[in-house]
Protein backbone atom coordinates (compact mmCIF):
# COMPACT_ATOMS: atom_id res chain seq x y z
CA UNK A 1 0.00 0.00 0.00
CA UNK A 2 1.45 3.09 -1.02
CA UNK A 3 1.95 6.01 2.05
CA UNK A 4 1.70 10.04 2.05
CA UNK A 5 4.91 10.11 3.47
CA UNK A 6 8.31 8.39 1.78
CA UNK A 7 11.50 8.55 3.06
CA UNK A 8 14.81 7.95 1.04
CA UNK A 9 18.38 7.09 3.35
CA UNK A 10 20.87 5.07 3.37
CA UNK A 11 23.30 3.16 5.99
CA UNK A 12 22.37 3.84 10.08
CA UNK A 13 19.83 6.46 9.18
CA UNK A 14 17.84 4.27 7.78
CA UNK A 15 17.22 2.49 10.80
CA UNK A 16 16.57 6.12 13.19
CA UNK A 17 14.10 6.44 10.32
CA UNK A 18 12.02 3.32 11.00
CA UNK A 19 11.96 4.24 14.46
CA UNK A 20 10.77 7.47 13.94
CA UNK A 21 8.11 6.65 11.24
CA UNK A 22 7.74 3.33 11.49
CA UNK A 23 5.17 2.04 9.33
CA UNK A 24 3.33 5.07 8.48
CA UNK A 25 6.06 5.91 5.40
CA UNK A 26 7.29 4.20 2.82
CA UNK A 27 11.16 3.74 2.71
CA UNK A 28 13.74 3.73 0.18
CA UNK A 29 17.04 2.34 1.67
CA UNK A 30 20.21 3.01 -0.69
CA UNK A 31 22.87 0.44 -0.40
CA UNK A 32 24.88 1.92 -2.80
CA UNK A 33 25.16 6.01 -3.22
CA UNK A 34 27.50 6.73 -6.16
CA UNK A 35 26.19 6.85 -8.84
CA UNK A 36 23.05 7.28 -7.09
CA UNK A 37 20.22 5.00 -8.82
CA UNK A 38 18.12 7.27 -10.29
CA UNK A 39 15.54 5.35 -11.94
CA UNK A 40 14.86 3.43 -8.63
CA UNK A 41 14.31 6.86 -7.00
CA UNK A 42 12.07 8.63 -9.77
CA UNK A 43 9.96 5.29 -9.35
CA UNK A 44 10.07 5.73 -5.59
CA UNK A 45 8.67 9.31 -5.48
CA UNK A 46 6.34 9.12 -8.03
CA UNK A 47 4.08 7.35 -5.61
CA UNK A 48 4.60 9.34 -2.20
CA UNK A 49 3.33 12.54 -1.65
CA UNK A 50 5.82 13.98 0.76
CA UNK A 51 9.37 13.39 0.67
CA UNK A 52 12.21 13.62 3.48
CA UNK A 53 15.87 12.94 2.57
CA UNK A 54 17.48 11.66 6.09
CA UNK A 55 21.31 11.49 5.50
CA UNK A 56 24.18 13.02 7.61
CA UNK A 57 26.15 16.09 6.41
CA UNK A 58 25.93 16.41 2.82
CA UNK A 59 23.23 17.02 1.04
CA UNK A 60 24.46 14.61 -1.55
CA UNK A 61 20.74 12.41 -1.85
CA UNK A 62 18.56 15.64 -1.48
CA UNK A 63 20.26 17.86 -4.57
CA UNK A 64 20.27 14.71 -6.53
CA UNK A 65 16.00 14.09 -5.60
CA UNK A 66 15.96 17.76 -6.44
CA UNK A 67 17.85 17.98 -9.56
CA UNK A 68 15.37 14.96 -10.91
CA UNK A 69 12.14 17.02 -9.91
CA UNK A 70 10.94 16.04 -7.10
CA UNK A 71 10.39 18.59 -4.42
CA UNK A 72 11.74 17.19 -0.41
CA UNK A 73 12.54 17.69 2.82
CA UNK A 74 16.14 17.40 3.83
CA UNK A 75 18.36 19.85 5.39
CA UNK A 76 15.87 22.37 5.93
CA UNK A 77 14.11 19.96 8.30
CA UNK A 78 16.81 18.14 9.59
CA UNK A 79 20.47 18.91 11.20
CA UNK A 80 23.08 19.77 8.13
CA UNK A 81 25.75 17.82 10.73
CA UNK A 82 26.05 15.51 13.16
CA UNK A 83 24.44 12.33 13.98
CA UNK A 84 20.94 11.98 13.04
CA UNK A 85 19.45 9.80 15.96
CA UNK A 86 15.81 8.98 16.59
CA UNK A 87 15.90 11.34 18.96
CA UNK A 88 17.43 14.57 16.79
CA UNK A 89 14.71 13.07 13.90
CA UNK A 90 12.37 13.47 16.56
CA UNK A 91 12.98 16.47 18.03
CA UNK A 92 13.54 18.19 14.40
CA UNK A 93 10.14 16.73 13.07
CA UNK A 94 7.68 17.04 16.42
CA UNK A 95 9.52 19.61 18.33
CA UNK A 96 10.38 17.40 21.27
CA UNK A 97 11.74 13.76 22.09
CA UNK A 98 10.05 10.86 24.04
CA UNK A 99 10.18 11.48 27.76
CA UNK A 100 12.83 9.68 29.76
CA UNK A 101 12.79 8.14 33.14
CA UNK A 102 13.91 10.37 35.94
CA UNK A 103 17.22 10.34 37.31
CA UNK A 104 20.22 12.06 39.31
CA UNK A 105 22.42 12.76 36.45
CA UNK A 106 25.25 13.86 38.91
CA UNK A 107 25.41 9.95 40.31
CA UNK A 108 26.40 8.53 36.38
CA UNK A 109 29.95 8.39 35.90
CA UNK A 110 31.20 9.78 32.27
CA UNK A 111 32.79 6.58 30.47
CA UNK A 112 34.93 8.60 27.73
CA UNK A 113 36.21 6.41 25.14
CA UNK A 114 40.02 5.15 25.93
CA UNK A 115 42.55 2.99 24.56
CA UNK A 116 41.99 -0.82 25.25
CA UNK A 117 43.94 -2.63 27.92
CA UNK A 118 46.95 -3.51 26.87
CA UNK A 119 46.69 -1.38 23.30
CA UNK A 120 50.40 -0.81 22.57
CA UNK A 121 49.62 2.52 22.20
CA UNK A 122 49.38 3.65 25.71
CA UNK A 123 53.69 3.26 26.67
CA UNK A 124 53.99 5.08 24.00
CA UNK A 125 51.85 8.27 25.22
CA UNK A 126 52.68 7.56 28.49
CA UNK A 127 55.93 8.40 27.45
CA UNK A 128 55.15 11.24 25.16
CA UNK A 129 53.65 12.99 27.88
CA UNK A 130 57.40 13.39 29.59
CA UNK A 131 58.20 15.50 26.75
CA UNK A 132 58.82 19.49 27.01
CA UNK A 133 58.51 21.93 24.22
CA UNK A 134 57.02 19.59 21.85
CA UNK A 135 54.06 19.84 19.45
CA UNK A 136 52.21 16.81 18.54
CA UNK A 137 50.57 16.30 15.20
CA UNK A 138 48.03 13.31 15.41
CA UNK A 139 46.24 11.50 12.62
CA UNK A 140 43.09 9.50 12.30
CA UNK A 141 43.11 6.04 14.47
CA UNK A 142 42.72 4.68 17.46
CA UNK A 143 45.65 6.73 18.80
CA UNK A 144 43.66 10.07 18.42
CA UNK A 145 42.16 9.22 21.95
CA UNK A 146 45.96 10.26 22.69
CA UNK A 147 44.40 13.93 22.88
CA UNK A 148 42.39 12.66 26.35
CA UNK A 149 43.59 12.27 30.06
CA UNK A 150 45.73 10.91 30.85
CA UNK A 151 47.86 11.49 28.39
CA UNK A 152 46.88 15.19 27.13
CA UNK A 153 49.73 14.09 24.11
CA UNK A 154 48.32 15.46 21.05
CA UNK A 155 47.83 19.03 20.01
CA UNK A 156 45.55 18.78 16.80
CA UNK A 157 44.74 16.29 14.28
CA UNK A 158 43.81 17.14 11.34
CA UNK A 159 42.43 14.02 8.46
CA UNK A 160 43.72 10.77 7.53
CA UNK A 161 47.31 10.77 6.57
CA UNK A 162 47.90 14.16 7.27
CA UNK A 163 50.32 14.04 10.30
CA UNK A 164 53.85 14.20 8.54
CA UNK A 165 52.61 16.88 5.98
CA UNK A 166 51.18 18.96 9.23
CA UNK A 167 54.15 18.31 11.37
CA UNK A 168 56.55 18.90 8.69
CA UNK A 169 54.75 22.38 8.08
CA UNK A 170 54.59 23.02 11.91
CA UNK A 171 58.83 22.50 12.15
CA UNK A 172 59.28 24.89 9.12
CA UNK A 173 57.51 27.75 10.72
CA UNK A 174 58.91 26.68 14.04
CA UNK A 175 62.62 26.64 12.48
CA UNK A 176 62.47 30.22 11.07
CA UNK A 177 62.59 31.70 14.54
CA UNK A 178 65.70 32.40 15.89
CA UNK A 179 66.83 30.18 19.13
CA UNK A 180 63.50 27.71 18.23
CA UNK A 181 63.66 25.17 20.98
CA UNK A 182 60.35 23.57 19.92
CA UNK A 183 60.07 19.61 17.87
CA UNK A 184 57.14 18.34 16.11
CA UNK A 185 56.31 15.00 16.71
CA UNK A 186 53.88 13.73 14.21
CA UNK A 187 52.24 10.72 14.93
CA UNK A 188 50.09 8.06 12.08
CA UNK A 189 49.12 4.39 12.34
CA UNK A 190 50.83 2.13 10.08
CA UNK A 191 47.50 1.34 8.28
CA UNK A 192 47.06 5.46 7.64
CA UNK A 193 50.92 5.24 6.77
CA UNK A 194 50.25 2.90 3.85
CA UNK A 195 47.08 4.63 3.10
CA UNK A 196 48.17 8.29 2.29
CA UNK A 197 51.30 9.06 4.86
CA UNK A 198 54.09 8.49 2.57
CA UNK A 199 54.22 11.67 0.54
CA UNK A 200 54.19 13.83 3.31
CA UNK A 201 57.23 11.71 4.86
CA UNK A 202 59.21 12.03 1.23
CA UNK A 203 58.51 16.01 1.36
CA UNK A 204 59.71 15.80 5.17
CA UNK A 205 62.93 14.66 3.84
CA UNK A 206 63.42 16.38 0.56
CA UNK A 207 62.90 19.99 2.57
CA UNK A 208 65.35 18.85 5.39
CA UNK A 209 63.28 19.45 8.17
CA UNK A 210 63.62 17.70 12.08
CA UNK A 211 60.45 16.43 12.74
CA UNK A 212 60.05 13.25 14.62
CA UNK A 213 58.17 11.24 12.72
CA UNK A 214 56.31 8.22 14.28
CA UNK A 215 54.83 5.08 12.75
CA UNK A 216 52.44 3.03 15.38
CA UNK A 217 52.57 -0.38 14.07
CA UNK A 218 49.83 -2.40 15.49
CA UNK A 219 49.65 -5.04 12.79
CA UNK A 220 45.93 -3.82 11.63
CA UNK A 221 44.10 -1.35 10.76
CA UNK A 222 42.36 -1.10 14.44
CA UNK A 223 39.92 1.65 14.36
CA UNK A 224 37.30 0.89 11.37
CA UNK A 225 36.95 -3.28 11.82
CA UNK A 226 40.82 -5.05 11.66
CA UNK A 227 41.10 -4.89 8.35
CA UNK A 228 44.36 -6.09 6.66
CA UNK A 229 46.84 -3.70 5.04
CA UNK A 230 49.79 -3.76 3.19
CA UNK A 231 52.11 -4.53 5.94
CA UNK A 232 50.09 -7.84 7.51
CA UNK A 233 51.01 -10.13 4.83
CA UNK A 234 47.30 -10.65 3.46
CA UNK A 235 44.99 -9.02 1.21
CA UNK A 236 41.56 -8.18 2.47
CA UNK A 237 39.92 -11.80 1.27
CA UNK A 238 43.03 -13.07 3.45
CA UNK A 239 45.00 -14.23 0.56
CA UNK A 240 48.82 -14.18 1.64
CA UNK A 241 50.47 -11.60 0.04
CA UNK A 242 53.95 -9.74 -0.33
CA UNK A 243 54.65 -7.83 3.03
CA UNK A 244 55.62 -4.13 2.58
CA UNK A 245 57.90 -3.38 5.28
CA UNK A 246 58.08 -0.01 6.87
CA UNK A 247 61.20 0.16 7.90
CA UNK A 248 62.44 -0.53 4.79
CA UNK A 249 59.89 2.03 3.07
CA UNK A 250 61.21 4.62 5.15
CA UNK A 251 65.09 4.57 4.27
CA UNK A 252 63.74 3.93 1.11
CA UNK A 253 62.27 7.46 1.71
CA UNK A 254 65.56 8.80 2.61
CA UNK A 255 65.53 8.80 6.52
CA UNK A 256 68.79 7.88 8.11
CA UNK A 257 67.32 7.50 11.44
CA UNK A 258 65.17 4.91 11.84
CA UNK A 259 64.33 3.05 15.31
CA UNK A 260 61.88 0.07 15.74
CA UNK A 261 61.18 -0.44 19.41
CA UNK A 262 58.36 -2.31 21.57
CA UNK A 263 56.36 0.51 23.05
CA UNK A 264 55.41 -1.49 26.38
CA UNK A 265 59.15 -1.26 27.25
CA UNK A 266 59.09 2.15 28.47
CA UNK A 267 62.78 2.37 29.34
CA UNK A 268 63.44 1.69 25.69
CA UNK A 269 60.26 4.58 24.55
CA UNK A 270 62.19 6.90 26.29
CA UNK A 271 65.69 6.41 25.16
CA UNK A 272 63.73 6.34 21.27
CA UNK A 273 62.89 10.14 21.72
CA UNK A 274 65.84 11.40 23.35
CA UNK A 275 67.42 9.83 20.44
CA UNK A 276 65.32 11.39 17.90
CA UNK A 277 65.07 14.20 19.83
CA UNK A 278 69.20 15.28 19.60
CA UNK A 279 68.88 15.06 15.87
CA UNK A 280 68.66 17.82 13.29
CA UNK A 281 67.73 15.69 10.73
CA UNK A 282 63.97 13.94 9.74
CA UNK A 283 63.85 10.79 12.13
CA UNK A 284 61.23 7.69 12.15
CA UNK A 285 60.34 5.58 14.82
CA UNK A 286 58.54 2.63 14.49
CA UNK A 287 56.60 1.19 17.36
CA UNK A 288 55.81 -2.38 17.14
CA UNK A 289 53.07 -4.54 18.88
CA UNK A 290 50.36 -6.16 18.00
CA UNK A 291 46.77 -4.55 19.17
CA UNK A 292 45.45 -6.23 22.01
CA UNK A 293 41.97 -7.24 19.84
CA UNK A 294 44.18 -8.59 16.94
CA UNK A 295 43.12 -12.31 15.64
CA UNK A 296 46.88 -13.16 14.89
CA UNK A 297 48.32 -14.81 12.14
CA UNK A 298 51.10 -17.63 11.50
CA UNK A 299 53.70 -15.04 11.41
CA UNK A 300 52.05 -12.86 14.22
CA UNK A 301 52.66 -16.12 16.76
CA UNK A 302 56.51 -16.38 15.43
CA UNK A 303 56.81 -13.01 16.36
CA UNK A 304 55.27 -12.04 19.61
CA UNK A 305 54.98 -15.54 21.40
CA UNK A 306 53.87 -14.85 24.71
CA UNK A 307 52.02 -11.75 24.08
CA UNK A 308 48.65 -11.34 26.16
CA UNK A 309 49.25 -14.05 28.01
CA UNK A 310 49.93 -13.06 31.19
CA UNK A 311 48.58 -11.14 33.81
CA UNK A 312 49.28 -8.60 36.80
CA UNK A 313 48.01 -8.28 39.80
CA UNK A 314 48.62 -5.31 42.88
CA UNK A 315 49.64 -6.25 46.58
CA UNK A 316 47.80 -4.37 48.48
CA UNK A 317 50.33 -4.43 51.06
CA UNK A 318 53.24 -3.01 49.24
CA UNK A 319 50.61 -0.21 47.49
CA UNK A 320 51.33 3.14 48.84
CA UNK A 321 47.92 4.62 46.41
CA UNK A 322 49.87 6.99 44.57
CA UNK A 323 47.72 6.48 41.91
CA UNK A 324 51.09 6.25 39.21
CA UNK A 325 49.31 2.98 37.97
CA UNK A 326 46.06 4.93 37.16
CA UNK A 327 48.05 7.60 34.95
CA UNK A 328 48.54 4.70 32.50
CA UNK A 329 44.87 5.12 31.49
CA UNK A 330 44.40 1.35 31.44
CA UNK A 331 40.73 0.83 32.15
CA UNK A 332 41.72 -2.72 33.78
CA UNK A 333 43.28 -0.42 36.56
CA UNK A 334 40.80 0.80 39.21
CA UNK A 335 41.64 2.95 42.16
CA UNK A 336 40.12 2.01 45.81
CA UNK A 337 39.08 5.05 47.54
CA UNK A 338 38.03 3.71 50.59
CA UNK A 339 41.44 1.93 51.66
CA UNK A 340 43.37 3.47 49.65
CA UNK A 341 45.08 0.63 46.86
CA UNK A 342 44.70 0.10 43.21
CA UNK A 343 43.14 -3.14 41.57
CA UNK A 344 43.53 -4.54 38.43
CA UNK A 345 40.80 -6.54 36.75
CA UNK A 346 41.93 -9.92 35.90
CA UNK A 347 39.05 -10.29 33.69
CA UNK A 348 40.51 -7.19 31.24
CA UNK A 349 43.79 -7.50 31.69
CA UNK A 350 46.60 -8.89 29.55
CA UNK A 351 50.05 -8.45 30.78
CA UNK A 352 51.44 -5.52 28.67
CA UNK A 353 53.29 -4.66 31.70
CA UNK A 354 53.33 -0.99 31.63
CA UNK A 355 51.95 -0.31 34.92
CA UNK A 356 54.65 -2.60 36.26
CA UNK A 357 57.18 0.12 35.48
CA UNK A 358 55.74 3.15 36.46
CA UNK A 359 54.58 1.43 39.97
CA UNK A 360 57.73 3.22 42.33
CA UNK A 361 56.28 1.07 45.08
CA UNK A 362 57.10 -2.21 43.10
CA UNK A 363 53.40 -3.27 44.21
CA UNK A 364 52.95 -4.67 40.50
CA UNK A 365 53.81 -8.08 39.76
CA UNK A 366 52.79 -11.08 37.59
CA UNK A 367 49.78 -13.33 38.32
CA UNK A 368 51.97 -16.60 38.84
CA UNK A 369 50.46 -19.49 36.61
Amino acid sequence: MTKKIGVISSGICYHYAKEVFGENASYLKLGFTHPLPDEKIKEFASQVETIYIIEENDPIIEERVKALGFACHGKDTFPTYGELTSDVLRKSLEGQTKPTISYNKSMVVGRPPSLCAGCPHRGFFYELGKLPNIVVAGDIGCYTLGVDDPYDSMDLAEDMGSAFAVGHGLQSVFNMEAGNKKRVVAIQGDSTFFHTGINGLISSVYNKDNVINVILDNRVTGMTGHQENPGTGYTLQMDPTDVVDIEALVRACGVKHVIKVNPNHLDKMELAFKYALSLNEPSVIITRWPCALKKFSKEDKEEFKGAFTEKYKVSGELCIGCKQCTKTGCPAISFNVKYNVSKISQDQCVGCGVCEQVCPAQAIGKVEK
